[in-house]
C-alpha cells in the first residue's frame, strides 16, 4: 500500500494502523536517527484521497473481519488500539491533512469503530490555519499530539535534527499545537560517538 500500514505498537500496547502522508520520503527536518531511506528536503505531496480511502477500507477490514490478527499478530496484542498520522516525513506539511482526517473519521464510523487519532510531528507547520482545523477535529475525536522535541539550543538541534531553529520558534509552534489538541511531548535521547547526552 501507498499510504496505509499496520504496526504492533508497544507505545499503543496493540495495533495501530499508520497514515503515511509522505511517501515521497521527503521531510523538512534530517534528524540524526532517521531510518527513512533515501530521505530528502521537502514537503507532503498532494494525497490520492481515492487510493487512501480505499487502502483504509481494506486494511480495516483486515484487522477486524479478516484473519490479519490472527496470522501477524502476537496473541497478547490482538486489539486495535488507534489511527496514527505518522510515516516517513513531516505530516503537518500535507496540505490535504483536512481531506485525509474526513475520509479517516468517515471509514471509523462506517467500521463501528472508536478509536483515537494520534498526530505524531516535529510541529514545523502547527501555526498553519490547515493545521489549526486539523488540530481541532483530532481534538474533538478524541484523539491527540506526539510533538517531538528532542533537543533545545540552535546547536544541538543542528545536530541531532538536522535544523537551524531557534527554541522561541519551538516554544511558539507547541503553543499552537497545546491550544488545539492534547499535546505530548515526546524525546528521543541516545548515545552519539560513545558519549551519552550531559545530565545538563
Amino acid at each position: 500500500m501507498t499510504y496505509v500500514y499496520p504496526v504492533v505498537s508497544r507505545r499503543a500496547g496493540g495495533v495501530s494502523i499508520g497514515i503515511n502522508l509522505n511517501p515521497n520520503n521527503a521531510c523538512c527536518w534530517q534528524c540524526i536517527y532517521c531510518q527513512v531511506p533515501d530521505l530528502k528536503r521537502g514537503s507532503a505531496p498532494h494525497i490520492d484521497l481515492k487510493k487512501l480511502k480505499t487502502e483504509l477500507d481494506q486494511m480495516l477490514y483486515a484487522v477486524t473481519s479478516g484473519d490479519f490478527m490472527h496470522e501477524h499478530v502476537p496473541e497478547g496484542s490482538r486489539q486495535l488500539k488507534d489511527i496514527a498520522i505518522s510515516g516517513n516525513g513531516e505530516p503537518s506539511s500535507c496540505q490535504d491533512i483536512n481531506q485525509v482526517l474526513d475520509i479517516m473519521l468517515d471509514r471509523l464510523q462506517s467500521f463501528q469503530l472508536k478509536l483515537p487519532i494520534v498526530f505524531i510531528s516535529n510541529g514545523s507547520f502547527m501555526h498553519r490555519p490547515y493545521m489549526h482545523q486539523a488540530l481541532d477535529k483530532i481534538q474533538q475525536h478524541g484523539g491527540e499530539v506526539w510533538f517531538k522535541i528532542d533537543r533545545a539550543t540552535p546547536e544541538s538541534l543542528k545536530q541531532v535534527n538536522g535544523v537551524e531553529l531557534h527554541k522561541d520558534y519551538l516554544k511558539r509552534q507547541i503553543q499552537f499545537s497545546s491550544q488545539h489538541a492534547k499535546t505530548w511531548v515526546q524525546s528521543c535521547f541516545f548515545a552519539l560517538d560513545d558519549q551519552a547526552p550531559s545530565q545538563h
